[in-house]
């Protein structure tokens, strides 16, 4: 084989390498971009229930997965589009490409990571039977006005009066009006 010829088949190589890499650039900014996601909710999140330090440990797994994503985003872009005038060897632009997309996953992983805590269990002083109860309600119907707590009924005000349920049609409700208790009602 001529060195031409060498030469040529080289080029094709990194021609392929190149197409491949614009192709997967594409899922690395949808990664980038759910990764910005989930530190916007992160950040905009409120009312957490994980303690304090797994917290910051997912916050901080967020920004690592940023800056992971940029890197692996700069190495395969440096590869869809090399530097005007550099000779790009064709194994040296494939290592970087298989580098880019797997630090990309691992951009995937560090986020998923991180989004666990969403997940982490409410305090049994939160979720147990101590928990508060909740505000009591004035219903006005026509019919005259029930005091208690809101609960789940179906297809129906649901209203638990002194230890028992009471539906009231919605269409007979004139007025809610939360009150401190119905101690007098």
């Amino acid at each position: 084989m001529s060195d031409a010829a060498a030469s040529d088949a080289g080029d094709g190589d990194v021609q392929g390498v190149r197409a491949s890499a614009r192709g997967w650039l594409t899922l690395q900014l949808a990664a980038l971009g759910f990764v910005g996601l989930c530190g916007a909710l992160k950040s905009g999140g409120s009312g957490s229930t994980a303690p304090r330090g797994v917290e910051i440990v997912a916050g901080v797994l967020v920004l690592l997965a940023l800056f992971v994503a940029i890197l692996a985003v700069y190495l395969v872009g440096r590869t869809a589009w090399p530097h005007s005038g550099t000779p790009d060897d064709p194994a040296r632009a494939a290592r970087r490409l298989r580098t880019g997309l797997v630090l990309t996953f691992v951009t995937v992983l560090l986020t998923a990571l991180a989004a666990t805590s969403a997940w982490w269990p409410a305090p049994e002083s939160e979720a147990g039977e101590g928990a508060a109860t909740a505000p009591a309600v004035a219903v006005t119907t026509s019919a005259g006005t029930w005091c208690g707590e809101l609960t789940r009924g179906s297809g129906a005000l649901a209203l638990s009066v002194r230890g028992r349920t009471v539906d009231i049609p919605v269409t007979d409700v004139v007025a809610v009006t939360p009150v401190g208790d119905c101690g007098s009602s």
